[in-house]
């Protein structure tokens, strides 16, 4: 409500004068993006943490590449700019995961961090090794783990949000090809082989 009736404010003076200044509108549930804070190590983080996760699921690790980091992070930076964290599907062909945290502590949150998460989906969501396939709970680990991938590239933004009394971090890893095909489980998410 804040900003819409400063909005309207702002217009209102502007019509009053002979001059308009005409900018784009910022939606209502829009805000300033938070800082990159992706940089070489992160991303390195993020490769070993895959990689060590699919290694338990005979994948084969992936390799980082710089179109997949300036997706990543170019769609890191879109969501640290919605209420929320919502973004629209991301670009055919591109598979992603995406993490948010908010603490009290001036550091954003790391790559394993998420990583980590997004694999204990296979015990929190309940993946079901009898029945392969695509469910909503479980959407995060498959593709970490799915065998198919090849490429990564994650980005991070990260900052102080006054509005919220909080630090704010936002992952997107973005992988190619994607994963979660439909009819592809069952050859592309391996059963954890030995003490996972």
């Amino acid at each position: 409500m804040g900003r819409f009736a400063s909005g309207v404010l702002a217009v209102a003076a502007a019509m009053l004068t002979a001059a308009v200044t005409v900018q784009p509108v910022q939606a209502a549930d829009e805000r300033p993006p938070l800082p990159d804070r992706t940089d070489e190590a992160f991303n390195e983080d993020c490769l070993a943490a895959h990689n060590r996760y699919r290694a338990r699921h005979g994948a084969a690790p992936l390799r980082l590449d710089d179109e997949a980091v300036a997706y990543a992070v170019r769609r890191a930076r879109e969501a640290s700019a919605q209420e929320g964290g919502a973004l629209p599907p991301g670009a055919r062909g591109w598979g992603e995961n995406r993490f948010w945290f908010a603490g009290y502590e001036h550091e954003p949150a790391t790559c394993e961090e998420a990583v980590r998460l997004w694999y204990e989906q296979r015990w929190t969501g309940g993946y079901d090794w009898d029945r392969p396939g695509y469910a909503p709970d479980t959407a995060s680990f498959t593709q970490v783990v799915w065998k198919a991938t090849d490429t990564l590239g994650c980005g991070r933004a990260a900052g102080w949000r006054d509005a919220e009394d909080a630090y704010q971090t936002y992952i997107v890893c973005s992988y190619r090809p994607a994963g979660n095909v439909v009819g592809r489980f069952e050859e592309n998410v391996g059963e954890p082989i030995g003490q996972s």
